[in-house]
């Protein structure tokens, strides 16, 4: 059998690099996307007066107030939830949510608002994307919202919704920050962020051992072709790898492959399972080197650096 490198001694390239990808359920800060840094300086006022009208929408849901929910919209306004289902007026907006927080009192909500672009002076159409958590459940999909302006005040008048359709770059949007794990011989430090079109997750890793340091990049995106999310390592010691990512329950599965620096080729199971909205266990199995098979390692921790 081939003498194991020293980062496989302690769980592996693969191991290690894609542990630090898959992090618990991190704060995100929306940022200002491309369609709305254009936006004319005289709209600032407008476009920050939306932003508190959705943020007051997300405050509402997570409340549970109904009622406080229905006062955002016109009073005409219109909710098209994802299946289709049109809910007119305010009495049947507040009505609605309130049998959705009896079924599900301790459910929870954040947006992620893509764009804001005004279409006549009190109009303006808001894009983005939408999470739900319901109990040990999690949905995700785009909406759409047509703010209209009455009386000087900002109003929802129409909320649309879109099904989500499978797994999404969004599902594990929780991996924005920096994450850290330590065994007996080695550290490993990452730190993810968007790229400018929100259609990947750009990383930076380092891995220190005892004796040498490791560092390199790291990329995640969904496939269009596939619709499955795709992650791809390029470390500065000329190794490369990627992997496939899949849902099982709670838990998120990567079927990852590489070519490490010295030429030997590395697959492995990659498995994480949440404790906690800033910390998982991260585990290799299925291990093979150049058509050797190597132990499983156990969890490894990693935790969020706040």
């Amino acid at each position: 059998m081939r003498k194991s490198a020293p980062f496989l001694r302690v769980g592996g390239f693969l191991a290690l690099v894609t542990a630090a990808w898959l992090a618990g359920q991190g704060n995100r800060a929306a940022q200002p996307s491309s369609a709305t840094a254009g936006q004319d300086a005289k709209r600032k006022p407008d476009e920050a007066a939306i932003r508190k009208q959705t943020a007051a929408l997300v405050q509402a849901f997570n409340k549970a107030d109904a009622k406080a929910l229905a006062s955002l919209w016109t009073e005409e306004g219109e909710y098209i939830d994802d299946d289709g289902t049109s809910y007119r007026g305010r009495a049947a907006i507040e009505a609605t949510y309130a049998d959705f927080f009896a079924k599900n009192p301790k459910a929870k909500l954040e947006v992620d608002i893509d764009s804001i672009r005004f279409v006549s002076k009190d109009n303006a159409i808001e894009e983005g994307y939408a999470k739900a958590q319901l109990g040990k459940s999690e949905s995700s999909s785009r909406y759409s919202i047509l703010h209209v302006r009455e009386g000087g005040k900002w109003y929802l008048a129409v909320v649309r919704e879109w099904p989500g359709e499978g797994i999404s770059l969004r599902d594990i949007d929780w991996l924005i920050g920096t994450w850290a794990s330590k065994t007996d011989n080695a550290s490993v430090r990452t730190t993810y962020e968007w790229d400018e079109g929100k259609k990947f997750i750009r990383g930076r890793f380092t891995i220190k051992g005892k004796d040498n340091a490791l560092s390199g990049t790291q990329m995640i995106g969904l496939d269009p072709r596939t619709g499955k999310v795709r992650s791809w390592i390029f470390e500065a010691e000329g190794g490369f790898g990627e992997a496939v990512w899949s849902r099982d329950g709670k838990r998120w599965l990567q079927e990852a492959a590489g070519i490490q620096g010295d030429g030997s080729e590395v697959t492995a199971t990659n498995i994480l399972t949440p404790i906690s909205k800033d910390a998982f266990t991260f585990q290799s199995t299925s291990r093979v080197i150049d058509g050797d098979e190597v132990a499983n390692t156990p969890p490894i921790k990693i935790t969020r650096v706040k």
